[in-house]
């Protein structure tokens, strides 16, 4: 059954996306600050508990093994940082987008990968090692 349900990601994110954007206020309690749980926002002891749960399914074997292939880290970081930014560009040229849009798309197409990165990583049975791996090049560089 948990199977199935993962399976569905692409089709879970869609509707949440879809449902969020129509009812924001149904997930304003994720980031408005009402609940503090140690004191840090919600959203941050979210996306932790999000990543100790992947850490959890990862051993030293899997980074020994990401050891071994630096230039697989080392491709994945330098793509990061040159096809994302021009696919930012692009995109924003394509579509004509008024300055204030254009700089947010290729600001954000300039970060790092993150936990979402990760997480469809995770999902897809990839590789989570070099995907954590490469998020923490990426995000130390930047």
């Amino acid at each position: 059954m948990i199977h199935r349900l993962t399976n569905l990601f692409a089709l879970w994110t869609v509707l949440g996306t879809a449902w969020a954007w129509f009812v924001p206020e149904h997930f304003l309690w994720v980031v408005d600050g009402r609940f503090r749980p140690l004191g840090q926002p919600l959203i941050s002891v979210m996306l932790g508990l999000i990543m100790l749960g992947m850490g959890l399914t990862l051993s030293f074997d899997d980074f020994k093994r990401i050891a071994r292939i630096p230039k697989c880290v080392g491709a994945g970081v330098a793509l990061q940082f040159t096809v994302m930014p021009l696919a930012g560009i692009s995109l924003a040229m394509i579509f004509g987008l008024e300055t204030g849009l254009a700089v947010g798309l290729i600001l954000v197409s300039c970060c790092p990968g993150g936990t979402a990165s990760n997480v469809v990583a995770y999902l897809a049975n990839a590789n989570l090692a070099l995907s954590v791996t490469m998020t923490m090049a990426s995000t130390l560089i930047a």
